[in-house]
């Protein structure tokens, strides 16, 4: 907790980089917050409706992307918190347009804006750019968030911050982080864990997913399976392993998509959501008979259901090649 001059709410993305965001802020200013509230790029602004300042005056959102879709209704509520006396600071790296930074800064909202770096690298970049624990999570962030791959430790902090989807587990990851634990042997039997169940979790994932051919190429779309590995890991074997371009995976309530060199963004904009080039979503709701069914084991109807929305929207939008090294989109 912090005193009352800092004091502050944290709302950062359910993930890796979220957690770290939140953990390189709170070195920043030198207190932890008084909330840490996770959520996704498609819920911020219910987020934020229910959202009461109870005596906290000062907000920092970091690693959330704004979607089109859901634009108007972010503006509105956190123009709510801003007449109740809100500071409000939006770290973050995803796509964002012009547009959208200037209606939030007219609003009052500090935009801090990169997509250079991961999102506890902006938090970090204008903030405490000198703090040599932050630059350490940083690039073990980067190096899995933004798929630098230069950092053997990114690969470990993954699968720890992974593990437990409770977001206790998370307040707790930044309350180490923020005391400058960054590797220790708690974190290391939990890694020998996870690879392990990684191991036997590869053996099971063709049973959720579906090729298709489109244009030419090979999509894979797959329902979400319990437990490791995590779509980013299991994006890549599948991929590699069919010679697929696009990974698309579904849950009951949203989409990803992942790709080493087509940009799924405009997949996900169609979709009403964004993200990065190579990795986006958007909310997509199953009918409710297919998720019953889904719960049940029953896998087929939500793949046949998710496999023609995939199709239609790669159909609709085609493939756009993205040039990761001259980082352009042809």
């Amino acid at each position: 907790m912090s005193d009352q001059n800092n004091k502050y709410y944290a709302i950062v993305h359910n993930d890796f980089d979220g957690t770290a965001s939140a953990a390189v802020y709170a070195r920043a200013i030198k207190a932890l917050p008084e909330k840490v509230f996770f959520t996704e790029p498609t819920k911020i602004h219910r987020l934020l409706e229910k959202l009461e300042l109870r005596g906290v005056y000062k907000i920092m959102i970091a690693d959330i992307g704004l979607n089109a879709s859901t634009l108007d209704e972010t503006i509105k509520h956190l123009k709510r918190l801003i007449n109740e006396g809100a500071k409000i600071q939006w770290f973050d790296h995803h796509v964002w347009r012009e547009e959208w930074k200037s209606k939030l800064k007219e609003i009052g909202v500090e935009v801090y804006h990169d997509t250079s770096t991961c999102g506890a690298g902006v938090v970090m970049k204008y903030l405490n750019p000198n703090d040599d624990f932050s630059q350490k999570l940083v690039s073990a962030d980067c190096s899995v968030d933004i798929w630098l791959h230069n950092d053997p430790m990114g690969e470990k902090l993954r699968r720890v911050v992974e593990s437990n989807k409770d977001y206790k587990w998370k307040e707790y990851l930044i309350k180490k982080f923020y005391q400058g634990v960054l590797f220790d042997e708690e974190f290391q039997r939990i890694l020998e864990d996870q690879i392990d169940k990684e191991l036997k979790g590869y053996e099971n994932l063709s049973k959720h997913i579906r090729i298709l051919e489109i244009y030419g190429k090979r999509v894979i779309v797959a329902v979400r399976w319990r437990g490791p590995p995590d779509i980013s890991y299991a994006s890549q074997f599948l991929m590699n392993r069919y010679n697929a371009v696009v990974f698309a995976s579904v849950n009951g309530k949203a989409i990803s998509f992942r790709s080493n060199d087509i940009d799924v963004r405009l997949f996900a904009e169609k979709l009403g959501g964004g993200g990065h080039v190579l990795a986006a979503g958007a909310g997509l709701k199953a009918p409710f008979l297919w998720k019953l069914l889904y719960r049940l084991g029953i896998k087929k109807p939500m793949l046949n259901w998710a496999s023609k929305i995939v199709e239609n929207v790669i159909r609709e939008v085609g493939f756009v090649t993205y040039n990761k090294e001259k980082n352009v989109i042809r």
